[in-house]
Formats: C-alpha cells, structure tokens, sequence
C-alpha cells in the first residue's frame, strides 16, 4: 500500500498569523474555534477554573471534560474553513506558550481501493499524528471529510466505506479515552452527508456562509488599502455585490480582486475602485453547493 505523507507545519508561524488575521468576516468562527481547541487540547485549564470559581464541581463541566475532542468546520466552498483550520494552530500555540504541530491529511487519504486500505490509512494517520506531538500539542486537520465519514444511510457507501468510517470512529473514540493532547479538525462542505455517529461526537460543529453586506464592507476596505477611496466607493462596491447569489470570500479575493490588480497592470494605471466594480459587473459568484442552496430556498 503507497505511504500515507501528512503536511506538517509548526505553529506559532509568523505566516499562519498573517493568514489568519487577513481572514475577515468570520471573527466569530474564529474565536469561537480557538477557544474550543483550548478547552479540547488543555483540559487542564478547565480544572483551573473549576477550582477557582466551582470548588464543590460543576456538572456541566464534567460533561465538557469528556467530549471527543473533534471539531467539524461546514459551509460552503471559499468561506475560510481550510485557511481557519490551518492558520489557528498559531493563536492557540501562543495562548498555550507551547509549540502546536499542525497535521494535514493528504487528498489521495483514500488510496489506490485495494481491500482494507482506507482503514489502514486512516490508522496511519492518527498514529502519525499522536508520534509526532510527542510532549507538544497537535491538530490532525481532515479536509473533505465526508471522503471518510460518508454517511452509512447512502446508497453508495460499499463496504471499504463502512469499514473505514468504524475506523475513523474508533480512533477518535482511543483520542478520547487515551488522553492525548491531539485534537482532530474535520472539514466538510457537505454536513449532512457524514454519518450521524461523527457528528454526535463533535464537541463543535461551526457553520460558515458566504459574506453578508458587513462582512464584504471590510473586505473591500482591506482590498483597497494602499488605494484612494471614500466611503461612497466602499458603499458602492458594496451595493454592487449585492446578487442573489453571493459572492464567497475566494470570489472576492481570488476572482475579483486578482483580476482587477492583473487588469491594472497589463493597462500600467493604478487600482482603483472602478478597477473592482467592473470586474464584478463581467465575473459572477461561483454557484452555490447544492446542499447551501437547497438551505436558502427553505429560508
């Protein structure tokens, strides 16, 4: 069976900051995910805290110190969740005064299909993993989760499916019992695919959706710093981003904004507001998953 490579990277990064302060327009995730991965790889931090404030115990407290120590990023294609699960591994490193390695699965973690080789696979991983923090702390980040955790309800999901989805619950099941200072970030765009089982285990699940009004206002005012501008061109920009379908976050930073500073400088003239507005007036937003768009037909 060929080799399983995980992408390392250690954490703090002075460029992981950078990818993770320029992610806009999800503060909440992004606080929301650091905080929980604090709790999950520091349990320790908890029983500080219970000391101090619950001395007689919490209850509440005790069910927080069993959970799995999964957390699953869904939403949409282009919102963050790749550059959130990767780059986070720096702020929780620097509140834990402590190095965090930072574990990718590659996408071929399904390997060739021969019998038994997505389980192994998905064993090597962890195993992986759990060699490598060895006294530090660890992220085991799974993009396209629902490559492994494919619901066992659909139709397609064959025996290599079902026998590498127990794996995948059993390891995560060991992380729990086991003790190890390693969390798992699983990303899907697709929630409602992975089996039920994975996401009960989920000590959180974020939910991510494509930039509103708020969200695109900042964005555009980071694309146009170094730029003049007023606010009516912000506003403006904004007004013009309004479609029925939105615009993600890679829209925006990939397709609009790459385009109008090559735009610039095939012409030789500066970036300027006009430079983006009429890119969006001939690129429209990538179409939304269906799953997402099924979600704002109900709303």
């Amino acid at each position: 069976m060929a080799p399983l490579n995980l992408l390392e990277s250690v954490h703090p990064s002075k460029q992981a900051q950078e990818r993770f302060d320029g992610l806009l327009g999800i503060d909440m995730q992004k606080q929301q995910l650091r905080d929980e991965l604090l709790l999950l790889l520091a349990p320790e931090r908890l029983a500080q805290w219970l000391e101090r404030h619950h001395p007689d115990g919490l209850p509440l407290a005790e069910s927080a110190r069993r959970s799995t120590p999964l957390v699953i990023l869904s939403g949409e294609v282009g919102c963050g969740k790749t550059a959130l699960a990767t780059s986070v591994g720096t702020p929780v490193a620097k509140e834990l005064g402590s190095k965090v390695v930072v574990l990718e699965t590659p996408s071929d973690i399904r390997g060739t299909g021969m019998v038994g080789e997505l389980s192994a696979r998905i064993t090597d991983a962890f195993s992986q993993a759990k060699a490598k923090i060895r006294k530090d702390y660890g992220l085991l980040v799974i993009d396209e989760a629902d490559d492994l955790a494919l619901s066992r309800a659909e139709l397609q999901a064959h025996h290599e499916d079902r026998a590498g989805l127990n794996v995948l619950i059993k390891q995560l099941d060991l992380l729990q019992r086991e003790g190890h200072r390693l969390g798992v970030v699983m990303i899907t765009n697709r929630i409602g695919a992975l089996d039920p089982a994975v996401r009960r285990r989920a000590a959180l699940v974020l939910e991510f959706s494509r930039p509103g009004a708020t969200e695109r206002r900042a964005i555009f005012e980071q694309l146009l710093m170094g730029c003049p501008h007023t606010v009516a061109d912000i506003n403006r920009l904004v007004k013009l981003s309004e479609r029925p379908v939105p615009y993600s976050y890679s829209d925006l930073f990939q397709r609009v904004a790459r385009a109008a500073l090559l735009e610039s400088w095939r012409r030789d003239t500066p970036l300027k507001p006009e430079s983006l507005a009429a890119v969006m007036a001939e690129v429209e937003p990538s179409p939304l998953l269906e799953e997402e768009a099924g979600s704002r037909r109900r709303d």
